[in-house]
Formats: C-alpha cells, structure tokens, sequence
C-alpha cells in the first residue's frame, strides 16, 4: 500500500508542476511551487520508510495520504475564487517609495550587520535572546529591496539601482555564505516577479524547467554546501563543485530523511493521544515570536502559551537543524482535515496574486514576499505566512503609508495610481 500511495502523490505533484508550465507566467502561481516542493523535498524521502522496522505501524501510510491531501488542497485552494472587491485607487510618490525603500533597506542591513558580526558559535547555531531581535529588524531590508525593485522595473532611476545594489550585496552573504534556500527562493521570484507585474514579461519555460529540476536535485545537498561555508575558513569553487549532488539525492531516496521521518512519527503520536491543539499551535508561535521574554519575563510569556504533552513521546528526538514539516502541525491541530491549512493558505495567495495582477502596488510587493513562507509551510510548518504577513502589516503598511500621495500631489508627476 506504501508504495502505491507515493507514486499518486508524485502523480498529484507532478500535475501541478505540469499544469504550471503551460504558460511562462504561471509557474509564479502557488500551485506550481507547492507542487514542485512537494516533488523536490516531501515524496523522495518516503520511499526508504516503507520497510523501516523502528516506524509505528501503518505510521508511513497515514503520512503519505495526508501529503496526498495536502497537495490536492493546495491546488484546490487557488482555484476557489471569489468576486474582487474594488475600493478606490490609491497612489504613491516614486520619491516617498524610494526613501521608504533607503530607510528600510540601511535599517534591515544594519541588523543584518549585526546577525552577521555574531560570534561563530552563536551565529551557526539556533537563534535565541537578541540575535532573534536581531534578524527580526533585519528583515526590514527585505521589504526595502522588494520596493525599489518595483520602481526600478517600472522606470529605471539611480536611486532605486543604488538600493538594489546594496540589498543584493546582504542577500548575497545570507545564501552564498550561509546557504539559506528560503531567502534564495525569495530573492530570485523578487526580481522575477517586479519585472512581471510592471512589464509583463516572464521568464523562458525551458530556463523554469531547469532552474526547478536543478533545485529539486540540490536541494538535500545545502547541508554540505552550508558546512563548507561556514565551517572552512576560505572555501574554494574546487569544493563547492566536489558536491555531488546526484549521490546526496540518491541517498534521500535509499535512505529517508529526517524531516518527513519526524512529521511520521508526529502524525503517529497525536493519533495515538488524540492531543489535537484545534490550531492553538499558531497562537503558540505568535507568542514565541512577537512577545519579547526580556520585557515580560520567560515565566510570564510561558503562562501565555498551551502545552500540548501528547504529541510527542518521550523518545521523540528530531535531529538538531532538521524541521517537522508542515504536515505535523496541520495534523496535529485537525487531524487529516488538517490539509484545510493548506487550502486556506493556497486560496490567500490566489486572492492576493490576482490583486497584484489588477495592478495593486501594496500586493504586489506581497506577494513576492509571501511566496517563499508559503513553500516554507510545507517544508517546515503552516505558521510562516501568517507571521510574515503580521511582519509586513507591522513594517511594510506603515512605509507605504508614508509613500501615499497626498491629494495635492496626485496630479504631479511621479505619482504611481495604483488599484487598491
């Protein structure tokens, strides 16, 4: 039964992937990416599991059917849509967008500075205490880059190529030194997107095709890469290129993972309890991230989240650095309507894309932005595109708000009219 099970999972995958490239422009589309991710990184770590004798029985089976669900309520979700509500047009000043973006950028950057300047030891390692502050603020210039790359795709100024040059210089450190794939993921579909929405224009499908089976293939070998960045004093290409990545990705297949291991035995565990949190998982998180344990104390912030002991067992030790993947924390808020997490998420994205695509400036630099958390909520848990859209309404609301015309100024030149 395992067996059967993944090749529909790959067949469900596989015809999003397919369905996505009909077009160039829709492989920017959620599904495409959804179905790609779980191509790339969910159904090559299950094959090795079937016979696995440590595995809760039928354990593998429920894990392979929930993904089944899980990808299908991805490509469901986009398609659920409903009529668009069209409130009056907003505008912005290039120059007002421009300073926000410079402001964001040298505020996320110098952060960034910091994250970068940590002690070895603390930098390479799980973020706590104010290295967590730390990349918080950081995120900032992510928000700076994704504004100046859309005035610079609309028309092309020194000012916005200054800003893209600086925040492509941080993003560099962060995925050719550190080898962070979400922020690479986001860096590319930043500049793939802004050119698309302003100009149209998207990229050939045979370069898609390669740049998404290239990932697939790289995609198990980023813990070599990253050790040798971060762990060698002077890399040289000569190691980078001894990778082999055909041999990293046979291995997944012969020998499992340990991210889609531990969401087998999550899944397992709160089956067994019944110790569904009914999503109080994300209230969890929200405290986690957005209540600082050095203004309340860490007894306080404890008191404010839920305990949930009967979703994992006692022997339950995930390797350090790996995640549990979405799958465990949507099951284990609703069982196998859990995968309605993953429709919702699906059926967001298509609202805020065809807002972007009706011209909406504040959505489409949204987009963009929510595009790696939402590949990221099958990869590592459902939480990340709510808590990068709380982010955003936090820092990113405030600029654009700064960025409006005011009435006099609407007729003036370099005033952009936007849908809002």
């Amino acid at each position: 039964m395992g067996m059967p099970l993944i090749w529909v999972l790959v067949a469900v995958s596989s015809w999003l992937v397919i369905s996505g490239m009909r077009r160039p422009e829709d492989v920017y589309q959620y599904p495409f990416l959804a179905g790609a991710t779980f191509l790339a990184f969910i159904a090559p770590q299950l094959p090795a599991l079937i016979e696995d004798p440590f595995l809760p029985a039928g354990a593998m089976v429920r894990t392979t059917l929930f993904a089944i669900l899980c990808v299908g309520a991805c490509g469901l979700g986009w398609q659920l849509t409903l009529p668009r509500a069209v409130g009056p047009p907003s505008r912005f000043e290039e120059r007002r967008l421009l300073i926000a973006s410079a402001s964001l950028s040298v505020v996320g950057g110098y952060f960034y500075f910091k994250v970068s300047h940590l002690p070895p030891e603390i930098k390479y390692s799980i973020y706590t205490g104010m290295p967590v502050v730390y990349l918080f603020f950081a995120k900032l210039l992510n928000y700076g880059f994704a504004i100046a790359l859309l005035c610079g795709a609309r028309r092309t100024s020194l000012p916005a190529l200054t800003i893209i040059g600086f925040d492509t210089l941080v993003y560099a450190e962060r995925i050719l030194i550190l080898g962070r794939r979400g922020e690479a993921v986001e860096f590319v579909f930043l500049i793939a997107l802004a050119w698309w929405f302003q100009k149209r224009r998207a990229a050939p499908r045979l370069l898609t095709a390669g740049f998404v089976l290239f990932g697939a293939v790289a995609l198990h070998s980023a813990g070599d890469y990253r050790s040798l960045t971060t762990e060698q004093e002077e890399p040289g290409w000569s190691d980078i290129l001894k990778i082999d990545l055909v041999d990293n990705f046979a291995s997944v297949l012969a020998n499992g993972g340990p991210e889609v291991r531990n969401a087998v035995l999550r899944l397992s565990s709160v089956r067994d309890t019944h110790a569904y949190d009914l999503g109080l998982f994300h209230w969890n998180t929200l405290v986690f991230n957005y209540v600082p344990a050095q203004l309340v104390g860490t007894e306080m912030k404890e008191r404010l989240t839920f305990t949930f002991d009967g979703q994992v067992t006692r022997d339950y030790a995930p390797p350090i650095g790996s995640t549990e993947t979405g799958l465990s924390d949507a099951f284990a808020s609703f069982s196998y309507f859990g995968a309605l997490k993953f429709l919702l998420i699906g059926f967001c994205m298509r609202r805020i894309y065809d807002a972007a695509m009706a011209g909406s400036t504040v959505w489409q630099l949204a987009y963009p932005l929510l595009l790696a958390p939402a590949m990221l909520s099958i990869t590592h848990h459902t939480q990340l595109p709510l808590s990068t859209f709380l982010h955003m309404s936090a820092f990113l609301l405030p600029a654009l708000a700064f960025a409006r015309a005011r009435p006099a100024a609407v007729a003036g030149a370099g005033a952009v009219a936007v849908p809002s």
